[in-house]
């Protein structure tokens, strides 16, 4: 549960993969969680961009507060913030699954943020939707988690749409999410599609013909949809970018 908690939400064929158990399985633990122990609610949706009806899991606010140590606002899915925090959950499976201390959730670092700003826990609604939680302090940037591979700190985005399409935004917002690492992280991008991958290749190129990144720096590009296939960051060559210092892969 403390999974569901972190993540906000997930679907029924992440928790699958968290469990290790078919989908049948899985439907039965899901019905168990809501009608039986009232932990979780469920709803079938079609996220944007997704062709088919995903059924979404997220903890009741008591229990996300139980399994977070600290009080939580309601949240619940829409077809706007859906689809992004879905994705996230199941990166996070794929490569960590629920293994301890390898993965610093959004919620966590959002938390973080707001405390840095001087928001007290409570005061403010931390834990409400995404653009809720942004606008409520300082708009740093916050990142979609922070991954432990290999002994480094790696701060994840996860890029499932070009939100700002234009050449000139996606490196400024690409240098934003650099500037907003923790010391020593490197930053990692997970996109979906070919598009999003050359917008960042791309992006790459002009942050380092303006001298706007460091020499070296660490920036590593992966294909969302292979890593979670293979559960891994290690790819074969010809879907691995790497930028900056060497080794990457």
């Amino acid at each position: 549960m403390r999974f569901l908690a972190e993540q906000w939400c997930a679907d029924r064929d992440t928790i699958a993969l968290l469990r290790g158990v078919e989908r049948r399985r899985t439907y039965r633990l899901i019905q168990r969680w809501r009608d039986e122990f009232a932990m979780v609610n469920s709803t079938p949706l079609i996220p944007k961009s997704a062709d088919r009806v995903v059924t979404v899991v997220w903890p009741r606010p008591s229990v996300a507060a139980i399994a977070l140590g600290h009080p939580v606002s309601p949240w619940s899915p829409s077809l706007d913030n859906v689809a992004h925090k879905l994705a996230v959950a199941r990166v996070r499976a794929a490569l960590c699954g629920l293994q301890a201390g390898v993965w610093v959730p959004e919620r966590t670092l959002l938390r973080e943020a707001a405390i840095a700003a001087g928001n007290r826990p409570g005061v403010i609604r931390l834990d409400a939707s995404l653009d809720g939680d942004r606008a409520r302090f300082p708009r740093r940037h916050v990142h979609d988690g922070r991954y432990l591979y290999r002994g480094q700190w790696l701060s994840v985005e996860v890029e499932l749409t070009l939100k700002r399409p234009s050449r000139q935004r996606v490196a400024a917002t690409m240098l934003r999410a650099y500037k907003a690492m923790h010391a020593g992280d490197g930053l990692l991008y997970l996109y979906r599609g070919n598009r999003i991958g050359n917008a960042l290749k791309r992006a790459i190129a002009d942050l380092k013909t303006a001298g706007s990144l460091p020499t070296p720096f660490d920036i590593r590009l992966r294909d969302l949809d292979a890593v979670i296939e293979r559960r891994s960051l290690e790819l074969p060559a010809a879907s691995v970018t790497t930028t900056g210092k060497e080794p990457h892969s």
